[in-house]
């Protein structure tokens, strides 16, 4: 949910190689069920973590979608994951 500019910094703060996807418009988290609704602290909508692996068909192979925001998925459960679906 955050802006390009925010993100970038964000990039630019921890040396990252990559971009990260900006979704001020709310398009993806709605459409992948990410709005965690009066979530902040002020009691507007945040986005709740979420991790996809999406194949090659651009299907959704494998999701872990926690209630909690506080929840992350382990790297060895991701790493299972993505041995699984090999």
């Amino acid at each position: 949910m955050d802006s390009l500019d925010d993100n970038r910094g964000v990039v630019d703060k921890l040396g990252l190689d990559f971009p990260i996807l900006s979704d001020a418009d709310r398009q993806l988290i709605t459409a992948y069920g990410l709005v965690h609704s009066a979530g902040s602290i002020d009691g507007g909508d945040i986005a709740r973590p979420g991790i996809f692996i999406i194949a090659p068909d651009g299907r959704v192979a494998w999701r872990k979608l926690p209630e909690n925001w506080r929840v992350r998925v382990r790297p060895d459960e991701l790493i299972d994951a993505l041995d699984d679906l090999r």
